[in-house]
């Protein structure tokens, strides 16, 4: 992965991550918190779109890694601290 798709990796994974919170656990825009098994698919979504990054990377032009990376990474990174915590 090359440095750049580095940097869009961590700001897609940021987004996503914020977006998640906001959407499930912030209570701004739903009365209660989502339930904490919704976070058993969030991971199986990261783990696709993992598998789906390290298949990008393979390829002589990897262009859509650092994103599909940041999706795995904000996706399952969410999804394993909902579990968590």
């Amino acid at each position: 992965m090359t440095p750049g798709n580095g940097i869009v990796a961590g700001v897609v994974a940021a987004v996503v991550a914020a977006l998640l919170w906001l959407n499930l656990d912030s209570g701004l825009l739903t009365p209660e918190r989502a339930a904490r098994l919704f976070s058993l698919p969030l991971g199986g979504l990261g783990l696709i779109f993992g598998v789906r990054a390290w298949a990008e990377s393979t390829r002589p032009d990897p262009r859509w890694t650092g994103l599909f990376a940041g999706l795995a990474l904000g996706v399952g990174g969410y999804a394993l601290v909902r579990l968590v915590w």
